[in-house]
């Protein structure tokens, strides 16, 4: 099991890195080829509505046909797609290649997840997927860094690299993993069995599904123009957006590793989500009063902490009402986050142009939103309980 989960940690740290790589280019590759913000946001958006589609056949078919040949098929796109990145001069052929992109991650997550659920004992799902949210974050840390390295010698050549990383997990991933010979048939432990849903099933995926489409639209609103921000707001070069997302990513990862699993035992998810949410609309208010170099520096640090721990929470809260259903519930999860990071962008891409604080206001207000969200929720299951 030990190696297992070590392998596919591994592969998703790659493919994070990948992704990583090209973050910090992004501003000097759009300016390349003439686009603006609202560009960006489009490439975003049909990344997320290719994942979007492609999630709940992805879902399905790694519980039928075996998370493994599901992630493998993912894999081989994301490869793809990146080398078409690296070598497109026209906007359809990037939109080609986030397509395929979406393709990919909703073959790949839905099958990790699941994956990760199969092998994980109850008591350790919480924290595997913790880890597996700190190895995303990991990828993240050292992806930018080297994609501002190699921005140096050219703007192109972190596709060229994130394609051959894809490459690279695809032969290890083929190789090396293996299909569980059982199946979990159990959520996580929480003082809120499945079982207490069933007489409420309209309830049991409502709650986390309008949750993870509010968070993807918000968090997605802000993270997809980060680059492009502090390139406008702080003049920041590749090699300044790379020690940013490196940072932030430092500190993200911390908080996943030693904190997570820990105020999870605590609280509950929707309690810890609650608390993410407000440190995260805090930290974005701050950034949007924040000038100078430094100042901006240091709050980019911090300001992906609150985004690093929601997203291994819903995870849990997913994974805690699936049952033997986890591929299910990771393409659930993987649809209504890509509805969330398919709207989000648009919006945000053309607020962006108009007023590059807009996206941050309208990020802030989606967290407020997932808090009043959470509140009912709670509210209405107090006064299903006291019903009962």
């Amino acid at each position: 099991m030990k190696k297992q989960l070590f392998i596919l940690y591994f592969n998703i740290f790659l493919i994070f890195v990948g992704i990583g790589l090209v973050i910090p280019v992004l501003p000097v590759y759009l300016e390349d080829l003439g686009l603006k913000g609202r560009d960006l946001g489009v490439l975003v958006a049909a990344f997320a509505l290719a994942q979007m589609v492609i999630s709940p056949a992805g879902g399905a078919m790694a519980d039928k046909l075996g998370k493994k040949l599901i992630i493998c098929i993912g894999l081989i796109l994301f490869a793809v797609s990146e080398f078409l990145f690296a070598v497109g001069h026209t906007f359809v052929t990037l939109i080609i290649s986030r397509i395929l992109g979406g393709f990919s991650a909703g073959m790949v997550m839905p099958g990790v997840n699941g994956l990760i659920a199969d092998i994980s004992p109850s008591k350790d799902k919480a924290r595997n997927f913790g880890y597996m949210s700190a190895i995303i974050n990991s990828g993240f840390i050292l992806g930018p860094g080297i994609g501002g390295f190699l921005a140096e010698f050219s703007h192109r050549l972190p596709f060229y690299f994130a394609g051959s990383l894809g490459i690279i997990a695809f032969i290890m991933s083929f190789i090396l993993i293996h299909s569980p010979k059982q199946q979990t048939t159990d959520g996580f432990h929480h003082t809120l069995q499945p079982e207490v849903f069933t007489k409420i099933d309209w309830k049991v995926f409502l709650t986390p599904i309008l949750l993870t489409l509010i968070l993807a639209f918000g968090l997605s609103s802000f993270e997809t123009l980060f680059s492009l921000y502090t390139s406008y707001k702080a003049h920041y070069t590749p090699a300044d957006i790379s020690i940013a997302i490196v940072g932030g990513g430092i500190f993200g990862a911390i908080f996943q590793i030693f904190f997570f699993d820990k105020f999870i035992s605590y609280m509950s998810e929707l309690t810890f989500i609650v608390w993410a949410l407000l440190y995260s609309a805090i930290v974005l208010f701050t950034l949007i009063l924040a000038n100078g170099y430094w100042t901006i520096m240091i709050i980019s640090f911090i300001v992906f902490i609150g985004f690093d721990l929601i997203r291994p929470a819903i995870t849990n809260y997913f994974s805690n009402i699936a049952g033997n259903r986890q591929g299910f519930a990771g393409g659930l999860n993987s649809t209504f986050t890509s509805m969330g990071n398919f709207v989000g962008p648009l919006v945000a891409g053309a607020l962006f142009d108009i007023n590059i604080e807009y996206p941050l206001y309208m990020a802030i207000a989606v967290m407020v939103l997932g808090i009043v969200l959470i509140f009912i929720e709670k509210g209405l299951r107090k006064h299903l309980s006291k019903a009962q």
